[in-house]
Parts: C-alpha cells; structure tokens; sequence
C-alpha cells in the first residue's frame, strides 16, 4: 500500500556514552596553529588547547571529541570542507562550556549521586559481559568510564538546577498566549476522497502516460456521475481504498508539493483533474475544508503554561552558560577553526 502523505522526518543524532568510553581514539600528530603558540600542562606534560579557570583541556581531549563527533555525524567520518571550521568550533565551545559547567558544579558544592553513577556501572558490566574485550580490560574501562559519569551526573544536576524556575502567574501565561498565537492554532485541515493508480517511479513515459491517461478516463466518469468510492475500491492502491478513498480531514502540511498546488485551487465538492506524484497517477476530491482557528485559551492553557516553562527555563540555562563565559577567564592556545587537520 501507498500513500500520498509526505511525513517530514527530523534526524536527531545521540552520542553514546559506550562509544566514546569504548571507542574513544587518541590521535598522536600535534599540530600547534602557527599564530597560536601551544602550551605544556604542568601538571600531565600534554599540548593544552585550552584553560579555563583552573582546568585544563588537551589537545588530545580535543582530537578525541572531533573523533567522536565527526563518527557519529557523518557517514564518511569527515565533514565537507565548507562545514569543517564550523565543526571544530563548535566542539571547542563546547568543550569550554563543560569545563565552565564543571567548575561551577564544584564551586557550588554539588555531590555526585554514587548510588546512580553504581547503577550506571553496573548496566554496563550487564552489557558487555560477554564481550572479550570487556572481560580483558573490564577493570580498566570501568576505572575510565567512572569519572566520566561523574561528571555527567554533576552536569544533570547543575541543568535541573538552573532551569528549576518559578512557575509563571495566570497572568504571564494569558500573555504568552497573547503573544504567540501561532502556538495555539489549528493549521487548515481539508478533507479528501483519492483514487490512486499506483505506478514505480522508475516505470518508462510510457507506462507513466498509460496511467495519466486511464486517470483521466476516471475522472470523465466520475464527471458523468460515476461513484466515487466505488472507483476508489476498484482502482486505488493507497490505504484509504478500502474507505472508498476517505482519507478524512488532513492538514495541508502533510501533504506532497502537488497535491496541495492541486487541492488549493478546488472547492469542496470539486474533483481535480488526474496528476502526477511521486507514487503515481492520483485524482483527488476535496469534500470539506476547515480555516484555521486559534484555540480558546481555556482549552491550552496547559499547553500554554508547560511551553512558557519550558522556554523560559532554556533561556535561564542558555544565559548561565553565557554569563560563566563572561566571568572565568578562558585562554585558548590552539586555534583549532582555521586547521585542515587535527590540530
């Protein structure tokens, strides 16, 4: 079965903590930008790339983070060149934000949650139990990954914190509300009848024109009072077929790009002539078309306090982070945006 539908995916990418513990790649060739002196860490003997506060980030820290980025953002383990300044720029900024974070956790007296951070553990040594390399180096990839979570549980609590704030009054949210209608409304829904001709997207003109032309020869008939859902059982490859082509009512974002130029210019009732899409020849009635409506606030109100919150509490976190920037001092010694390779 087929449908006309274009569902709009977003690609989220994660990075797992297993594979930047497990398969974490120190990268040896230390390159100092020429108009970027290094510095040795006094206390490891490593190139710094950075210092912030008292913390020190390395330069293989920094090798390792683009290692991990680049593997998990891209396919071919690179990014295009247009892409590779903004890349490594964004990995320094946020490797001083974590040490930024991390300083701020400590200052605060934050304490690790050690019933938590066993747990973790122990998921792990469940994972991997029948790996060799687990069962070889098991003592050692848990000493590894330990601080790592500790680190990681401090970060959670500092977030949590920070983007703990008062909940807003009756009145800030009727603003909110106020403010950004567009939130609260319901987008155009159309309801529509389709008979779809299935053909692969791959058949010849021919084959595609045989199918323009039978599409067309329905739609004379439906012209000629034939009826609609009988067609669509008979003819139709899309899932509403067995609906007699109902495909109820449909927001017109979720429609293809000439499906909706094609719906927009009927009127309920009307039937469109036969056109192509991607999964074939389709002829589409439009029986019904609602405008959008902004919703009463009573109905969202929920909706409205819950995204008031959570915007409100991005924001807190977003400027906590710029104001660490802004009060410890931070020196880079490695300009790594301007390098082709690592740095």
């Amino acid at each position: 079965m087929f449908s006309i539908t274009d569902i709009r995916y977003k690609h989220l990418f994660r990075a797992a903590i297993a594979a930047a513990c497990l398969c974490g790649v120190l990268l040896s060739n230390v390159n100092a930008a020429d108009d970027s002196p290094a510095a040795l860490s006094q206390a490891s003997g490593q190139v710094l790339y950075a210092k912030v506060g008292d913390r020190e980030i390395t330069v293989d820290e920094y090798n390792q983070a683009y290692d991990r980025t680049v593997r998990q953002r891209y396919y071919h383990s690179k990014p295009p060149q247009e892409e590779l300044a903004a890349v490594r720029q964004e990995i320094a900024d946020e490797l001083i934000t974590r040490e930024l974070l991390l300083l701020e956790a400590s200052r605060t007296g934050l304490q690790v949650d050690e019933t938590s951070i066993q747990a973790a553990l122990d998921q792990y040594d469940q994972r991997y139990a029948n790996s060799p390399r687990w069962k070889e180096d098991r003592v050692k990839l848990l000493a590894a990954l330990k601080p790592k979570l500790e680190q990681d549980d401090l970060l959670r609590q500092l977030e949590n914190k920070i983007k703990n704030i008062a909940p807003p009054s009756e009145k800030q949210v009727r603003a909110y509300y106020r403010q950004y209608p567009e939130k609260f409304t319901e987008p155009m829904q159309q309801k529509l009848s389709l008979i779809l001709l299935v053909v692969d997207p791959s058949s010849s003109n021919e084959v595609w024109q045989a199918a323009l032309d039978k599409g067309q020869e329905l739609v004379e008939q439906l012209h000629n009072g034939a009826d609609f859902a009988e067609l669509a059982r008979m003819y139709s490859g899309d899932v509403s077929a067995e609906q007699g082509g109902d495909m109820g009512y449909v927001h017109r974002e979720m429609l293809s790009e000439a499906v909706e130029k094609t719906i927009d210019e009927l009127q309920p009732g009307q039937i469109s002539a036969a056109i192509r899409t991607l999964q074939g020849v389709a002829i589409l009635r439009l029986d019904d078309r609602k405008a959008e409506q902004l919703r009463d606030f009573a109905d969202v109100r929920d909706r409205a306090r819950k995204l008031w919150v959570r915007e409100h509490s991005e924001t807190a976190w977003s400027e906590f982070k710029a104001q660490l920037r802004l009060d410890t001092p931070v020196t880079v010694f490695v300009n790594v945006a301007n390098s082709d390779n690592d740095v």
